[in-house]
Parts: C-alpha cells; structure tokens; sequence
C-alpha cells in the first residue's frame, strides 16, 4: 500500500496565537477519552479551539457501572444543545462509540442510539466484539452493519487483546464473512502493539478497509498475561504522541491519504494541570510533529 500523506508545517508547537497550522490531506478527530470529563457541547467547543475538524461522541458506556449514560435521546436538551454547538463550529461527529457485540445484540437499544446518531449526522459506529465465536460474531456484525446503514452510518471494527477479536488479521477474516464491504476497520496504535502486530500487518490491509487511526504512545509492552494492567493502560495511562515507544512514523506511512487521524489519548494526571484545550492541542500539534517525519 502506498501512503501519500503529505504535510507543509506553518508554525511551531506551542505558539501563544494558537494550535500550530498546517496543510495536510486528513482531518483530525478528537476522541473521547483524551477528555472523557466534558459533556459533548464542551467537547465539541474544546475540538474547535484546538483546530480539530471532527469529534467522536460516546453514546454508549463502555462500562456501564462506571460510565454515566449520556441523556442525548428523545426531545434532549443536551442533544439540542450539542447540534447547536456543531453547527456554531462547524465540528462533525465522526463516530458514535461504543458498541459491543455480544452473542446477543439489543438491536432495539442499538436503533435509539442510531436515532440520535442521525440526528448529529454522524458518520461512524465503532464496535468491539465481547465474544469468541467467529461464525456468530460475522452474524451479528452483518446485522448491526444492515441497520447502521439504514441510518447513514458506517460499521466500524476496533480490535483489542482484550475483547473477542484482538487483532486486525483476525478482524479483516471476520468482517469478510460477512460478505458486507462496507464495514471498515479502526485502527488503534495502542491494541495494534499490543496485540503483537505491527505497521507492516496495517499495509497488507486493503486501502479501503481503513476506516480511521487513532493515535497514542505507550511504554513498555505490559506483561501480555496482565489483562488488568493492559486494560488499565488502554483507559487511562497512555502518552502524549511521540514521547514514547510505539512506531508511530511507521503507521502514519501505510495509512491512507484521506483517512482520519484521531488523537485517542487518555493521559494518568494530565486533566486539570492545564486547560482542556491545551490537552487537545498537545495532542493534535504531537501528531502534526510526526506526520512532518513521515
């Protein structure tokens, strides 16, 4: 796979006037978990101010003993609220996160979420898989893949070592039983490591399975049997990108040109130290640092 990102630099990082600018083919995403503190219309502020171009949005908790469920359905003041705010910045929701697929999915549940992702004209819904069975995996996600488009969206894989499918090989051979060819992958720099894989398993995808990138660093790979550990890096205590180990410069390179770059980076103690976005900046002005190298 050819990678044709290219990058012209127009300032430097941490200019008082703003977030460095720069000429790339990519728009940039601000995921939820650098900043999982702010309700959406804050968020979508904080991206704007940041020169983000996207958001992601999580409409389902990932844990719902720990996560609050957002009230964003219905006749939602925070969903009007939220529309508002998109349409102030100009800032589209790139993905709607996160559904897990289950050996058995609430599709009722699943079609309210799509609801309120229409409604903010979202592009994306990024699944992961709590399950073991491959055959009933490729069921369910054909099915979640036929709804989700009826309401505009894309289906979305995101494979972690922790969840069912752990890594992009096996997740390319499900989405293929499906014998759907619009569900794409997402590609996390994080679980692709720590799955074991590396940039060059990303280039022997096809370009169009590539549905985005999200971007981190990380230290030292976690004793692989911890998953207590490798869990609790992947929520809370990743690195601000190119301040640590992970091959970023090599992943950018085999990504498409076009695909969007989002910055998923939820640092241990970062939150509160400086102004949210500052954070968001950070991380945008990080990863426009190694796209310069690429």
């Amino acid at each position: 796979m050819d990678r044709v990102r290219r990058i012209r630099l127009a300032g430097t990082p941490g200019e008082e006037q703003g977030p460095m600018t720069a000429a790339v083919d990519c728009d940039f995403v601000l995921a939820h978990l650098t900043l999982p503190h702010l309700l959406p219309p804050a968020f979508i502020s904080v991206a704007a101010g940041a020169g983000y171009q996207g958001v992601s949005i999580r409409l389902i908790p990932a844990n719902p003993l720990t996560e609050r469920q957002l009230p964003m359905f219905g006749a939602s003041s925070l969903l009007a609220e939220t529309l508002a705010q998109m349409n102030a910045t100009g800032i589209y929701v790139n993905d709607i996160e996160v559904l897990k697929v289950e050996p058995r999915v609430n599709m009722s549940e699943l079609e309210r979420v799509l609801e309120t992702a229409a409604r903010l004209r979202a592009r994306n819904l990024v699944v992961v898989v709590a399950d073991d069975v491959e055959t009933r995996i490729a069921e369910n996600l054909r099915s979640v893949a036929d709804l989700t488009a009826a309401y505009g969206l894309r289906t979305c894989l995101e494979c972690m070592v922790y969840m069912g499918v752990k890594t992009i090989e096996q997740g390319a051979r499900i989405i293929a039983q499906t014998d759907r060819t619009d569900i794409g992958l997402v590609i996390d720099a994080l679980h692709l490591d720590r799955a074991g894989e590396h940039p060059a398993d990303v280039a022997r995808l096809a370009a169009g399975q590539i549905a985005g990138v999200q971007l981190c660093d990380a230290g030292p790979r976690p004793d692989p049997t911890d998953l207590t550990a490798i869990m609790t890096e992947a929520r809370e205590a990743r690195l601000v990108p190119g301040r640590g180990l992970l091959p970023l410069t090599g992943l950018l390179r085999v990504i498409p040109a076009g695909v969007p770059v989002s910055l998923e980076v939820p640092v241990e103690g970062l939150i509160g130290e400086i102004p949210d976005v500052a954070i968001a900046t950070l991380m945008r002005d990080s990863a426009l640092e190694i796209m310069a190298d690429c």
